[in-house]
């Protein structure tokens, strides 16, 4: 999210800082001499902006996550086992190549010299994806650096605030909402657009004849031009702030003696009892960090001061989780930092003006590559007689000129060679989609992406344009009568990947599985069931980071992130609608057994049912309990192992048996064409587990295995093991795993028929 677009200097916002860095001597006596009477409730509300700022961030996410995947076409699953050759798959993903020079922006980094062959160049759809991705990558770094700042002052961090989602796990943000929580309410909004800076002004007039900023609602939907401008005005909020609010919403009020935004800090009203939900409205991102750095700036009239209070209460409470996940991978080695110059981690600092300088470093990076330039300059400046204000000011002042055009400071920039190495190219091009994506946007901010993204639009969404010049969501693909062929999953046709691979599905099932997704009779199911599934999915992620940021589990569900995608983009990419994220899910009873795929339940032995929708998820990190875990990416039957990776070691869990959330691979349902990639281990063994049903237990048993079949391996427990290669079908080894488990086998040691994959498991692509 952007204060203020950052192509150049501005003289109103330099106005703007000045005149909010001042601070009467009342108001410094308010935070420099401090009651210690206040201690409780200042503590509280320290970190009631904490989550506040989480909580601006984690808004973003799935809603530019719902418009990043309207955006219509296909994307090739380049894996390095080779599973799906020339396959591809409903939805984009970032694309690698270059942009055109008819379509180049003065700040886009031109990567034509690193495609020589002109069959790289990128459409307009792959384009604006590209950079849409880039924004959604650098917000969920903007939720690590805010979450970790808030774990070091002694907040566990939620990603389930009722302040965003309801106990349903529905988005109520996006349902019609008429604001951006805890920073602005579109109905206190003047009536005059030219208070809006003038490329969002002229746009607004153009794109809402007639209406207002209290017009404006926010709903997850398609990336049309509409939202767009929803996304420019989410990312410029500070530069006009005060301007585009009417005049008496600054004014204290005559009954609560309070201003609706932009109050100043500390509060003495706040009550220790208080949330994030009781804070007054910011009025800008600015303002947000502002505040919260006055409260981290209290010293009290006991010699004490707020920060050494915030940090003493988090080491007693061990409430101090640091997480690193874009500059560190603990299972990876050669993993290369691909933010060297911005603090990830905040453990190793606790004397005040060295962490202070960390803080600053972190406000920075989000205020400049998307909150807003001039945050941390306006800061420093009003405390600008402190050491490590002086030290910050210095390194800003001597950030290096650019040689390329750019709104980010280079320390903020992504590493080049760090995402080319991170993100290695696996189909023979120069660069992999995701590093070429990020390399492209990397010197854009927010705002200037979705700026670029809505000319890009208004050029090319036009009919008459070509078919790789135009602009098109599902909504408009549908719409104009298109459906589902061969040839778009198969370009080269033949159906190489279902040759190569037997327990592939063909491509014909699985255009057919997508066209009568589609169909009248069939559209609202489907439509509830993949709304429920991104619900689940995205519900999987928060309580996941839940866990994460709790010190609970070491692991970052990152690869739930993108399998979250996958979930929105096959609702856009069957139904052409956006998926419904505010009705939410019911909840799971904790009393029942659930199972991952179809027909494998452990309460209705022998029925042909999927799993309920409250239970798919797309990540080992996010399955709730025991016998939900499905994808290829297996996990040794005790903790460890990389999630998204296959580097676990021993004996494997197998799919839909696992003992335990974390230890059972992942993706529920069980998508027909997932098969089991290559082992680093190369030990392609399964212990199995029977559940007792009366008393929620499980216990290790043997592999019984057919007449015939060579003895498979015996651990050192004296379980007989279950074999499987590389390339068979996750759902048959899950299959034969929940026949031997529930006493399934035929005379012959054989499972029973397993039931013909439903349309949604052929709609869902494996995952990767």
């Amino acid at each position: 999210m952007n204060v203020q677009n950052k192509t150049g200097p501005s003289v109103e916002v330099d106005k703007e800082i000045d005149a909010n860095i001042l601070l009467s001597s009342a108001q410094k006596q308010q935070i420099k001499a401090r009651s210690s009477e206040y201690k409780a409730a200042d503590l509280s509300c320290l970190k009631a902006i904490a989550q506040a700022a989480i909580n601006v961030e984690l808004f973003t996410i799935p809603l530019y996550m719902t418009g990043l995947y309207s955006i219509q076409g296909t994307h090739q699953i380049a894996d390095s086992s080779n599973l799906y050759p020339g396959r591809y798959w409903p939805g984009l993903g970032p694309t690698a190549g270059y942009i055109p020079s008819e379509r180049l922006s003065p700040y886009d980094y031109d990567l034509k010299d690193r495609f020589i062959d002109s069959d790289y160049k990128l459409n307009v759809n792959e384009q604006v994806f590209n950079g849409v991705y880039s924004v959604f990558i650098e917000e969920m770094l903007h939720l690590q650096l805010a979450s970790n700042m808030a774990s070091k002052l002694g907040l566990t961090p939620s990603f389930t605030s009722q302040a965003l989602i309801d106990e349903k796990f529905g988005w109520k943000c996006y349902n019609n909402q008429n604001g951006i929580p805890h920073i602005l309410d579109f109905a206190d909004c003047t009536t005059d657009l030219s208070k809006l800076s003038p490329e969002v002004q002229a746009y607004f007039e153009q794109i809402f004849p007639g209406k207002t900023l209290q017009d404006l609602r926010v709903n997850a939907t398609e990336l049309n031009k509409e939202q767009t401008l929803l996304f420019m005005l989410i990312e410029e909020t500070e530069e006009n702030a005060k301007k585009i609010i009417q005049p008496q919403f600054l004014e204290p009020d005559a009954k609560t003696k309070q201003p609706k935004y932009f109050e100043q800090a500390p509060y003495n009203w706040w009550k220790p009892d208080y949330t994030e939900s009781d804070l007054p409205l910011f009025g800008s991102i600015g303002h947000m960090y502002l505040s919260y750095w006055d409260y981290i700036q209290i010293e009290y009239d006991d010699n004490t001061s707020l920060l050494d209070y915030a940090l003493s209460k988090a080491e007693a409470n061990d409430a101090r989780a640091q997480r690193n996940y874009f500059n560190e991978r603990p299972d990876d080695a050669s993993y290369q930092a691909q933010f060297p110059e911005i603090k990830g981690s905040l453990e190793k600092y606790n004397e005040h003006n060295l962490l202070k300088e960390a803080l600053m470093n972190n406000v920075n990076a989000i205020t400049d590559q998307g909150e807003g330039d001039g945050v941390a300059k306006m800061i420093c400046l009003r405390w600008a007689e402190e050491s490590w204000a002086q030290n910050v000011l210095g390194k800003l002042q001597s950030a290096d000129n650019p040689t390329h055009p750019s709104t980010v400071d280079t320390r903020f920039q992504p590493n080049e060679q760090a995402l080319e190495h991170d993100y290695e190219s696996t189909d023979g091009k120069p660069l992999s989609g995701s590093a070429c994506a990020r390399i492209t946007n990397k010197y854009k901010d927010h705002f200037q992406i979705f700026t670029d993204t809505m000319k890009l639009i208004v050029d090319f969404e036009k009919p008459s344009s070509q078919s790789d010049e135009r602009y098109m969501t599902w909504s408009t693909w549908f719409a104009e009568g298109n459906n589902w062929n061969e040839a778009l999953l198969d370009p080269n046709g033949g159906d190489e990947a279902a040759k190569q691979n037997p327990n592939l599905p063909c491509v014909s099932s699985v255009v057919k599985a997508l066209n009568n997704l589609k169909l009248s009779s069939n559209i609202g199911n489907t439509h509830q069931l993949f709304s429920q599934s991104a619900v689940g999915t995205i519900k999987g992620l928060t309580t996941a980071l839940d866990r994460y940021w709790s010190g609970k589990t070491s692991e970052f569900p990152g690869p739930a992130m993108g399998g979250s995608g996958d979930r929105i983009s096959i609702c856009w990419a069957t139904t052409g609608i956006a998926p419904d994220l505010v009705t939410g899910i019911a909840p799971q009873n904790p009393n029942t057994l659930y199972h991952a795929c179809q027909g494998m339940s452990y309460t209705n032995i022998g029925s042909d049912d999927l799993p309920p929708p409250e239970v798919y998820h797309s990540c080992k990190g996010s399955n709730d309990c025991k016998a939900q875990g499905g994808c290829g990416f297996v996990h040794s039957t005790t903790p460890g192992g990389s999630c998204g990776g296959s580097v676990s070691t021993g004996p494997k869990s197998a799919p839909a048996d696992n003992k335990c959330n974390n230890l059972g691979g992942c993706a529920v349902p069980i998508s027909a064409s997932q098969l089991f990639p290559k082992l680093s281990d190369e030990e392609y063994d399964m212990q199995l587990f029977k559940f007792n049903l009366k008393d929620n237990s499980f216990s290790a048993i043997d592999y019984t295995y057919p007449k015939g079949q060579q003895t498979p391996t015996v651990q050192s427990t004296d379980h007989v093991l279950m074999p499987y290669k590389k390339g068979d079908a996750v759902y048959d080894i899950a299959w034969q795993a929940y026949c031997n488990a529930n006493g399934l086998l035929n005379e012959d040691g054989e499972p029973k028929e397993k039931p013909k994959p439903s349309d949604i498991r052929l709609a869902l692509p494996p995952s990767t």
